[in-house]
């Protein structure tokens, strides 16, 4: 009988890259009215790029003013110098804009290969969205995308150093990197029982388990440190500029606006401390099921380890930016990376795929000049409902996956070596690994 046949390992890569230069040459268009008219043009075309609109607020004129100790910026550090950065690249809006989307579509490409490279994973969900051509060049968000991918593949490897550092970089650019901490954290935290002789070997790696965790965490604080640090000391009021207006927000469109839809309800939508609390609580919900599932699954084998840590890093993630006051539409990326992660099932990528350029193109029809807004914030408001069914789909898949992962690991006693991968448990019985 013959092999099925594989598809050609650079094929995802091609795609990927179709994707991007559609978005590179949809968006470009919009460099021949940089300023003021910008985000007129951008909303009315629906090919609006934060590239090309905070630029022209700040560079386009001529000036570079370095971020945080003369420009505000809502954003990290990281966030904040590929902002800054292009602009001394000769050639004006186009060259500005070509540049920065050189280096996200560099971000994207190196995610896909990271995935490829991490075992279950399904790069495909990242390589053949068409949200790489709307949104991959709309913010940075591939850029921290990229650091979170690389540090669950750190992890897995077993290189606990790496992945703190690349966690560090990644909440330097967004805070959706930290979602690796939980359950990778919980997983080196697992407790072993083992059941034989060999015991003291067992607690060997337990003690390597922990002082793995011990220095992933310092190498994740050093390395925040040594990006974050010197900003916050030079421009105090500048660094913490993001965090204070983050906190300050109100619900923007997210599913929290249907509050506004409700006379009693709607000064709720307006309040950010009330809207902090309930999404600092639903994201904590999730934190604590992704670490205890990670630690239930941890009891296992290395792969139920390792599967655990995917799964538990993609729930944090959808679940975050599912219920967050907050939404931008590329946030729809970070859905792809997750589902990427988790190997969610082809109809839930083909929904998300769906999803992704109608919350684009309603959004920016409901903020373009045409005098209908009236219209289509009906029709924006049920399209939040849908999307949001949609990250609740996925939310829900992945959290039955873990929850399996988990009741499998309490249904079986412990293996030897507090799951450990085989070979290694094979090396230490003294058995042959088959």
């Amino acid at each position: 009988m013959p092999a099925p046949r594989t598809l050609p390992r650079w094929l995802p890569y091609a795609v990927a890259a179709l994707w991007l230069a559609v978005g590179w040459a949809f968006l470009v268009r919009g460099a021949a009215h940089p300023g003021v008219a910008y985000r007129h043009w951008a909303f009315d075309h629906h090919a609006y790029s934060d590239l090309l609109a905070m630029a022209g607020d700040r560079y386009f004129r001529g000036g570079r003013p370095i971020p945080y100790l003369q420009d505000r910026i809502e954003y990290p550090p990281l966030l904040a110098l590929a902002l800054w950065l292009p602009s001394f690249v000769p050639g004006g809006p186009v060259a500005y804009f070509t540049v920065g989307y050189l280096f996200l579509a560099a971000c994207g490409l190196a995610g896909i290969a990271l995935l490829a490279r991490i075992a279950g994973a399904r790069p495909w969900w990242l390589a053949g969205t068409p949200a790489l051509a709307y949104y991959g060049g709309l913010n940075w968000d591939l850029f921290p995308i990229a650091l979170l991918l690389a540090a669950a593949l750190a992890f897995e490897r077993a290189r606990p150093v790496t992945a703190g550092t690349l966690v560090a970089l990644g909440v330097s650019a967004k805070l959706w990197p930290v979602a690796l901490v939980p359950p990778a954290a919980a997983t080196l935290l697992r407790p072993w029982h083992p059941r034989s002789a060999h015991e003291p070997r067992v607690r060997d790696g337990r003690r390597r388990d922990l002082a793995g965790l011990g220095r992933g965490a310092g190498a994740a604080a050093v390395t925040f440190l040594i990006v974050n640090m010197p900003i916050a000391l030079l421009a105090p009021r500048g660094w913490t500029w993001f965090w204070r207006f983050n906190a300050g927000r109100g619900a923007e469109n997210s599913i929290w606006e249907l509050l506004r839809h409700s006379p009693h309800l709607r000064r709720l939508a307006f309040d950010a401390a009330f809207l902090n609390a309930v999404t600092l609580g639903l994201l904590a919900a999730a934190v604590a099921f992704s670490a205890w599932a990670a630690y239930q699954a941890a009891a296992r084998d290395g792969s139920a380890r390792t599967r655990a840590v995917r799964l538990g890093t993609a729930l944090v993630v959808v679940c975050w930016i599912a219920t967050s006051k907050v939404w931008s539409p590329q946030y729809a990326l970070w859905a792809f990376a997750a589902g990427a992660l988790a190997a969610a099932p082809g109809w839930l990528f083909a929904v998300h795929a769906l999803l992704a350029p109608l919350d684009y193109h309603v959004a920016f029809e409901t903020r373009a000049s045409r005098g209908l807004i009236h219209y289509f914030d009906a029709v924006y408001t049920a399209e939040e409902v849908l999307r949001s069914v949609g990250y609740l789909l996925l939310a829900a898949w992945i959290a039955r996956e873990l929850w399996r992962l988990a009741r499998g690991a309490a249904g079986n006693p412990v293996p030897l070596g507090g799951g450990r991968a085989p070979a290694l448990q094979a090396r230490e019985t003294g058995k042959r690994q088959p």
